[in-house]
């Protein structure tokens, strides 16, 4: 079983290189250098997932809180937990078009470099000198409509339990003020974990939760806002809430005692 689920890791892979090469190319030079709309290039990836990779995989999204989702799906800052190279995907058919923060080093690669390029995506360096006027960049990039998925955590957690989240959007948030839509993303680690290569059909469930806009925070110190927002994430998550069950319990409980 391991070694058929490692393969179809491996087909999931390719499905998705292969309509990088098929789909994404030719409507990356249409949308983005023909008609002129670089911020609207992952439409596509709205569609390849939806329609191909997911159902051949049978993976499912449920989304819970999608009013929270601003009407023209435009302008905002995505931030949310990471457990898998799945999180992305997801987002894309859920939300909208949105392009990320990555590791500069993805930018080495032929073709794929280009492809993360085009659409928007911002490289992070190990150097934080050479991340000077991100902030700057994503807003502007923001007010042309583009949107950013960020997932402050750095890198994908193995056990499924949130890390802390890392300074670098929130300092970002706190120079720039733009709207952030913080969301909770359950069972992607369990679909298509980092641990093992392995992939499961099943359902990802997605919490959406209220827009934090800029002058919400303009006054909040900045770890202060780091803080509220990884605590309202994972306050979504499966363990979390059962933490919070078995403690509302556990006080019922020596209350009837006392």
């Amino acid at each position: 079983m391991s070694v058929y689920r490692a393969f179809l890791a491996f087909l999931y892979y390719l499905i998705v290189v292969v309509g990088m090469l098929i789909l994404g190319i030719p409507y990356i030079i249409y949308k983005g250098y023909i008609r002129g709309h670089k911020e609207e290039i992952t439409n596509v990836c709205q569609f390849f997932f939806t329609h191909i990779a997911f159902k051949l995989f049978r993976i499912t999204i449920k989304v819970e809180g999608e009013e929270n989702i601003p009407k023209g799906r435009k302008g905002f800052v995505i931030v949310a937990n990471h457990q898998s190279f799945l999180d992305i995907n997801v987002i894309w058919p859920a939300i909208g078009n949105a392009a990320f923060m990555a590791k500069a080093s993805l930018w080495k690669a032929p073709i794929f470099g280009w492809v993360i390029s085009t659409i928007g995506c911002i490289p992070v360096h190990k150097n934080p000198r050479k991340n000077a006027g991100m902030g700057k960049m994503v807003a502007e990039r923001i007010a042309k409509g583009y949107n950013f998925t960020v997932f402050p955590e750095g890198h994908r957690t193995e056990d499924g339990h949130m890390l802390k989240f890392q300074n670098g959007i929130f300092r970002m948030a706190k120079e720039q003020h733009f709207d952030i839509l913080p969301v909770t993303l359950v069972n992607t680690g369990k679909i298509l974990p980092k641990v093992k290569w392995a992939i499961y059909s099943g359902e990802v469930k997605m919490v959406i939760h209220p827009m934090v806009k800029g002058e919400d925070y303009a006054d909040k110190p900045m770890g202060d806002l780091r803080d509220e927002l990884h605590d309202l994430i994972e306050s979504a998550m499966p363990y979390k809430q059962e933490e919070l069950a078995k403690a509302n319990l556990d006080a019922g409980t020596g209350a009837k005692e006392a």
